[in-house]
């Protein structure tokens, strides 16, 4: 499949194409051959609460005095017992635990779970009384973003109230695909971006290097009204996140003339466009509501990446754009790579849903593999400060764990603690009382 089928200096031949032409051609079906989507969704979202009045709309109003009295009480047993404690609120049978402190200056109170940040202020600088952040493990596990939505939407309701206004703070919008290696790409000739009050630039505002290999570009900063970030994401999940979990979406792959599944081995990269309340706000159809932000992902992607077919015009499109050198001076009009037209096909098909229970599942093997890999660690460290037998030259484990269940015991029972209290209570901090 081809898009284009030109001469990149501009001649074309009585009756067909130039020799040049069939090379440039060729070059372009050779690429996009091999490469992928594999996964495409709504990797954050951060919402605004407001009070709303009975057509609920925004209006200005302080928290509720009870509500700060039970956030401030149960604040003060943090602060006391110097750790998150239990709150009576949960999201999908994950307790939100309160940390002994706030979040900056506006955000007094803070309640997490694995699901969600939940940052509460006073409502005394401006309307917005709360702050929620989808984590990405929660996006990527719900049917679609509309279910993500109404059950977050369910939760805020049972602690601020029915009269609520959610208010989209920020959205990022990702795509992931295999098969091209964007180190390769010239970065400073190659990318064309309408920022910077919409002149035309060339070019990323930050590049990160890792072994002298490209491995992240960034165009604006987080704090622009739009921004993208284009990163090697298998690498960023090997050395950073470990979010693990990533691969089984790959592996399910998506849909369309582009969409294919992860091979388990080749890098994949993504991009990212980052859009903030200030972007969303002065489109021609604002979207302020969460609500009107469903329905509306297909288009952000087309305005961020650009459209598969390009402008009305047949020009390419987009506000950031990765090109095709040509012989023309004008790079606005370069045609575009082979592989940001499989970035730009990204949300035009609907994404495969029920991924929640691998999510999880891939979480807790992760979260296994640390565990034990922390207990041999420090199972291996007392067991030389112990020295002895437990040092011996034919010494195992079981020598070094008999002796900390021995000890940990007396531990236990002088700092006055019961074990099986501990173990119950952080499976209600880490939502995994229902594994057996």
């Amino acid at each position: 499949m081809c898009r284009y089928s030109f001469d990149p200096s501009g001649s074309v031949q009585e009756g067909g194409l130039s020799p040049s032409s069939f090379s440039f051609v060729s070059t372009y079906d050779a690429l996009i051959e091999n490469i992928k989507l594999v996964g495409f969704g709504v990797d954050t979202l951060i919402l605004n609460v407001r009070y709303a009045d009975e057509s609920l709309e925004p209006i200005q109003r302080e928290l509720d005095e009870t509500l700060m009295q039970e956030l401030d009480y149960l604040q003060g047993e943090a602060k006391v017992a110097e750790t998150a404690v239990a709150s009576p609120w949960s999201f999908l049978r994950a307790l939100l635990f309160i940390e002994p402190h706030g979040a900056g200056r506006q955000w007094r109170w803070l309640l997490t779970c694995q699901w969600l940040s939940l940052v509460v202020s006073r409502g005394t600088f401006n309307d917005v009384i709360a702050q929620v952040r989808f984590s990405s493990e929660y996006l990527w596990s719900q049917p679609d973003p509309g279910d993500s939505l109404a059950k977050m939407h369910e939760l805020l309701m049972s602690i601020f109230g029915q009269h609520i206004h959610l208010q989209v703070s920020s959205v990022d919008l990702c795509a992931d695909v295999m098969g091209y290696d964007f180190s390769l790409a010239n970065y400073q000739q190659d990318f064309v971006s309408r920022g910077r009050k919409q002149s035309v630039i060339y070019g990323p505002d930050g590049v990160n290097l890792d072994s002298r290999t490209l491995s992240y570009l960034r165009f604006s900063s987080s704090a622009s009204p739009i921004s993208c970030r284009i990163y090697n994401k298998t690498q960023e999940i090997t050395q950073k996140s470990d979010k693990t979990w990533m691969y089984d979406v790959w592996n399910r792959g998506t849909s369309g003339p582009y969409g294919g599944k992860w091979d388990g081995t080749t890098p994949v990269w993504r991009n990212e466009f980052h859009l903030t309340r200030a972007f969303l706000h002065n489109l021609k159809n604002p979207i302020e509501g969460a609500y009107d932000l469903l329905g509306q992902f297909q288009s952000l992607w087309a305005y961020a990446a650009g459209r598969v077919e390009g402008d009305t015009d047949g020009l390419p499109d987009g506000w950031l754009r990765y090109t095709l050198p040509t012989e023309d001076s004008n790079r606005s009009r370069w045609p575009v790579h082979p592989a940001w037209v499989v970035i730009q096909s990204a949300f035009s098909e609907p994404v495969e849903p029920d991924l929640g229970p691998v999510v999880r599942r891939r979480i807790r093997e992760k979260n296994l593999e640390r565990g034990i890999a922390a207990m041999v660690g420090y199972a291996s460290t007392l067991a030389a400060w112990k020295g002895g037998e437990c040092a011996a030259p034919d010494a195992d484990l079981s020598l070094i764990l008999q002796y900390l269940y021995e000890h940990g015991t007396n531990y236990l029972e002088e700092i006055g603690r019961d074990f099986l209290a501990e173990v119950q209570r952080k499976q209600l901090l880490y939502n995994s009382e229902d594994i057996q």
